[in-house]
């Protein structure tokens, strides 16, 4: 398998999620100071939850950065782990594109959608429930399942839009599948028989993407078209 990486990118970002998160303890800090007793009066009392509120939300984003970046491995390394045995007729792409991880093999393109919360997920009457998260949990920055569809359609739409944009017909351009890949060992998979798409643990994410390109291939890429696919998809990316 090869990867293509924009390791600039990562390197930003990491770097990124070092400073959100220096800023968001400095306002912490200070918002707290401002709160302190004995010291605060009206107007201290007022900064002082406005400093926290935006302490708080620094810290958020603080969060979504250093778990997409600054921890290690990375969601993409866990993935590109979990796939690093595939021929080298796959080619991985890893912030290169305009979503932040794609597979092209020889009949499609694979776009994971990352479960990355603990607790249950099912797909009941025509939508995805997670359950099994503790408020402390939620509180404490992780993630749960808000869209999968959405995000699934929206990340579709962008690689449909930079493949056009770079002269690649819709007509001509390969199925885009999404999977959503459970990357914890603890979560647990539901009813998901109905689900718009397959969903799958991290183990069994290379052994899916096989049996279905082995088994379902109407017409597998050329040399060219997989080329051309590749050249399109990073084009302004990296």
């Amino acid at each position: 398998m090869k990867t293509i990486i924009n390791q600039k990118l990562i390197d930003r970002n990491k770097k990124l999620s070092l400073v959100l998160f220096f800023a968001s303890m400095a306002v912490l800090i200070f918002g707290a100071y401002l709160a302190w007793p004995g010291k605060a009066d009206v107007s201290r009392t007022v900064y002082s939850w406005i400093a926290l509120m935006f302490g708080f939300i620094l810290t958020r984003v603080s969060i979504y950065f250093t778990s997409r970046f600054g921890q290690t491995p990375r969601y993409d390394e866990v993935i590109g782990q979990a796939i690093d045995k595939l021929r080298s007729e796959y080619t991985y792409f890893v912030y290169s594109t305009p979503v932040p991880m794609l597979l092209l093999g020889p009949c499609r393109l694979w776009l994971p959608v990352l479960m990355t919360s603990s607790g249950t997920i099912s797909y009941i009457d025509g939508k995805w429930k997670h359950t099994g998260v503790s408020i402390i949990k939620r509180f404490m920055g992780q993630e749960t399942i808000a869209d999968p569809d959405k995000d699934a359609t929206e990340a579709i739409n962008e690689v449909r839009k930079q493949l056009t944009l770079q002269g690649i017909p819709l007509e001509e351009q390969p199925q885009i599948q999404p999977v959503l890949v459970i990357i914890l060992k603890n979560t647990i998979i539901g009813e998901v028989k109905d689900a718009p798409y397959p969903v799958v643990i991290l183990n069994d994410f290379k052994r899916f993407v096989r049996k279905v390109d082995r088994e379902q291939c109407e017409k597998p890429l050329s040399l060219e078209e997989t080329e051309k696919i590749t050249k399109a998809l990073t084009a302004g990316k990296i």
